[in-house]
């Protein structure tokens, strides 16, 4: 029932982007990933493209595969937030000249095992060497598990997840199940709670999180240091998560189409950090990404400009006002 829940799902967005596409249109459809980050990106795309370059951007929400599946079909022109290394056929995809990379959005996308910068710096610091993940061995007393004060906690995602997964692996392989509870969560969200309680008290706290988020953007987390990536130790727990390239590609048909707008595209690039600022201002303020959009282009003025042209420029500032 569920892959058949899936299928209809995917043959009706499908079925909506056809009909955006089919249209004779001078808009641009961009595809929008169901998360808060993408959503953050497609309107600051969507704010400069319509007010600097006078051309209408539509926002169609898919997951990846819908995307990848509306490039090919060039339903969809553009999108700002691929997950490159999350797909398997890309390299694939690029080779055939399906879609193309106009731009590397952001690559300092950081995940694994965080704790509080004050946690570990500053003159009231409680494991000062508190720097690698192996080092936690030496402070479980500093994280004691509620349930279970003997031992300490470290704090994972939920089952099912590719990151815990290699958590548990990790666990073994380097001693840390002897010293801690790894509690799993059973979301995202029930994640950072734990994590902002313990922050908002100023106690220790060790668990699983990724940058761009806005809990990142919020707090001032530190990443425990962990050997280089390889693939190969990975896959027994050892080392570091990966960074993945988050680019923004497009139809070859729309650089054609929107020759001005594809120089923009091109030179639109961000960070992890600035992204997960912009989240944490959503979060706080309570706002939407299009207020997140707004706040963006006012307050880093200096990023967004070399990025448009003089003309597109003096335009948003105006529409800004």
């Amino acid at each position: 029932m569920k892959k058949l829940l899936s299928l209809l799902l995917i043959i009706i967005v499908v079925f909506t982007l056809s009909a955006c596409g089919g249209e004779e249109t001078s808009k641009i459809v961009v595809g929008e990933g169901d998360w808060d980050s993408n959503a953050f990106h497609d309107q600051v795309f969507k704010f400069i493209v319509e007010n600097g370059y006078d051309t209408e951007v539509d926002v169609v929400v898919a997951d990846t595969a819908v995307m990848i599946s509306g490039l090919k079909t060039k339903d969809i022109d553009l999108t700002l937030e691929l997950w490159s290394e999350n797909i398997p056929t890309y390299s694939e995809d690029i080779d055939n000249g399906d879609y193309i990379e106009l731009s590397l959005n952001f690559d300092d996308n950081m995940q694994g095992l965080y704790v509080p910068r004050y946690l570990v710096e500053g003159d009231d610091a409680l494991a000062p060497d508190l720097k690698t993940v192996k080092d936690l061995n030496k402070y479980a007393e500093l994280f004691p598990d509620p349930e279970d004060p003997e031992i300490g906690i470290i704090y994972g995602g939920p089952e099912g997840w590719d990151a815990t997964e290699m958590l548990h692996s990790k666990m073994e392989e380097y001693g840390l199940d002897e010293n801690y509870n790894f509690r799993t969560i059973d979301s995202s969200a029930t994640l950072s709670a734990t994590l902002s309680a313990a922050y908002e008290k100023g106690e220790p706290w060790v668990g699983y999180n990724w940058e761009p988020t806005w809990i990142m953007g919020l707090y001032d987390m530190v990443l425990l240091e962990d050997s280089e990536y390889n693939a190969a130790d990975y896959e027994n727990g050892i080392g570091a998560f990966p960074s993945v390239n988050v680019m923004v590609d497009s139809t070859p048909e729309f650089v054609d189409d929107f020759p001005e707008v594809a120089e923009f595209a091109k030179n639109y690039t961000t960070s992890s950090a600035l992204t997960s600022e912009a989240l944490a201002y959503m979060q706080e303020n309570e706002v939407e990404s299009e207020d997140a959009a707004i706040w963006f282009l006012k307050e880093h003025e200096k990023i967004w400009k070399p990025m448009v042209s003089d003309e597109a420029y003096d335009k948003v500032i105006e529409a800004l006002k």
